[in-house]
C-alpha cells in the first residue's frame, strides 16, 4: 500500500459525523477488487532477504500463487495481498517491521505512474495523481482528511475490518512507503508533525524505535491510526525524474485485458454463482484444454487455483455484506457440504468464515 498526501483536503466541521457518513458511503473492500502485483513482489523479495527463501515461498504459497505466476501478473486479488501482509506481520522481526519494509519503496516501483509523477510539480500534485489511480497504488484503508491549524490531518479508516495486528503492519507500511517515496520525489526528508497508532490490545511497542525511523513524535494507544503534516511541507517541489528505461518499460506494460490470468479472473468474477468449467473457459478463450493447462502450468498455476482465489474473494464480500448465511455462501460457491467450505475458507485466509461476520449475524 502506498499513501500520498495533499494540501487541499477540505475541513471537516464535525469529524464524528463525517466519519459515519464516510463509512456508509464506502462499500466493502473486497468484491472484485484487483490489487497491484508490484506490492506483493516487493514483499516477497523483502521476505527472502529478511527471513529466507523458505519463509517467503511459504507466504506466497498461502495465497495460492507461485513465483513465476507472480512475476507475470500486473494485478492480484485484494485478499491475497492482505493475507500475505498478515503473515509478514507475524514473521518479520520487530519493532516497526512494517515501517522498515515500507522504507524500501521507490517511485520506480509504481508501475504505470512513472510519466505522470515526473510531471507533478509538488507533493500535493503527486498526491492527486495517486488518488486518481487507486488501481495502480493499492490500499486496504481509506483516508478521512481535514485541515486543522495549518496542518493536514489524515485518519485511516478501517473499512475492510482488518484484524488489529495486521492493520498495525498495514498502517506502518503505508507511512513508511509514503515517507520513502516523498523523500525520493523531493530529494530531502519530509517531516510529519506526529503519527498516532491505535490501541492494538498488546504490549505497547518501544516508542524510541518508531520515532527514530519516522523522525517525528509517535503516540500509541490512540483511538485511530492517524498522522499530520504542515501544509507548507506539501509545497515541496518534485525534483525526481524517471530513467529513460523506466519510461520505456512503462510504455510497453502489457494490457491487463491481454493477460491470460487477468482474463480468466475477469470471466470468473463476472459469473460468481455459475463459473465456467475448464472446458467452457478454454472454448471462450479459443484454446484447447491442453493448451490452457500448459500455459497456466508455465506460469506455475492452474484453473483450480485461480478459481479458488476468486471463490475466496467473493466469500469475503458476501460475508461482509451480511445478507446471507455461511450455508448459502458455501452452496453458491460450489461446495456441496458446508463443512468443506469452512475448511477451505480457513485454509485460504487463516481464519474461519465466522470471523468476518458481525455480532448481529452470529
Amino acid at each position: 500500500m502506498v499513501t500520498f498526501f495533499g494540501s487541499n483536503a477540505p475541513a471537516a466541521p464535525n469529524p464524528d459525523r463525517a466519519l459515519d457518513d464516510f463509512i456508509q458511503q464506502h462499500p466493502t473492500l473486497y468484491g472484485d477488487l484487483l490489487y497491484p502485483a508490484f506490492d506483493l513482489r516487493l514483499l516477497y523479495d523483502y521476505l527472502k532477504v529478511a527471513c529466507g527463501d523458505e519463509v517467503a515461498n511459504r507466504v506466497l504459497s498461502s495465497v495460492d500463487m507461485g513465483a513465476r505466476e507472480l512475476a507475470e501478473r500486473q494485478f492480484i486479488l485484494a485478499w491475497q495481498m492482505l493475507r500475505a501482509m498478515e503473515l509478514a506481520a507475524e514473521v518479520l522481526p520487530g519493532p516497526a517491521a512494517g515501517i522498515r519494509f515500507g522504507a524500501i519503496f521507490t517511485p520506480e516501483d509504481l508501475e504505470g505512474l512513472q510519466g505522470p509523477l515526473s510531471h507533478s510539480r509538488t507533493l500535493a500534485e503527486a498526491y492527486h495523481i495517486t488518488r486518481e489511480n487507486p488501481n495502480l497504488t493499492g490500499s486496504f484503508t481509506d483516508n478521512l482528511e481535514r485541515v486543522v491549524d495549518g496542518a493536514l490531518v489524515v485518519r485511516s479508516i478501517n473499512i475492510a475490518q482488518i484484524e488489529r495486528h495486521t492493520l498495525q503492519f498495514v498502517f506502518e507500511q503505508g507511512v513508511g512507503s509514503m515517507l520513502a517515496i516523498a523523500q525520493a520525489l523531493t530529494g530531502h526528508p519530509v517531516r510529519l508533525n506526529y503519527v498516532t497508532f491505535s490501541a492494538c490490545g498488546a504490549e505497547t511497542p518501544e516508542v524510541g524505535a518508531y520515532e527514530t525511523l519516522l523522525g517525528c513524535p509517535v503516540r500509541f494507544e490512540g483511538e485511530f491510526f492517524e498522522w499530520s503534516i504542515d501544509l507548507a511541507e506539501l509545497e515541496a517541489p518534485v525534483l525526481w525524474r524517471p530513467s529513460a528505461s523506466a519510461l520505456q518499460q512503462e510504455q510497453t506494460l502489457p494490457d491487463p485485458d491481454d493477460s491470460l490470468v487477468n482474463r480468466i479472473l475477469g470471466l470468473l468474477l463476472s459469473n460468481p454463482e455459475s463459473p465456467p468449467t475448464q472446458e467452457q473457459l478454454a472454448e471462450h478463450l479459443v484454446l484447447s484444454q491442453r493448451t490452457l493447462r500448459r500455459r497456466l502450468s508455465e506460469l506455475g498455476t492452474s484453473y483450480q487455483r485461480i478459481l479458488n482465489q476468486v471463490r475466496c474473494q467473493l466469500a469475503i464480500e458476501w460475508l461482509q455484506r451480511g445478507e446471507h448465511d455461511i450455508e448459502w455462501i458455501g452452496e453458491r460457491l460450489g461446495f456441496k457440504d458446508v463443512s468443506n467450505f469452512r475448511h477451505a475458507f480457513k485454509r485460504w485466509v487463516g481464519k474461519p468464515p465466522g470471523a468476518f461476520l458481525t455480532e448481529d449475524q452470529l
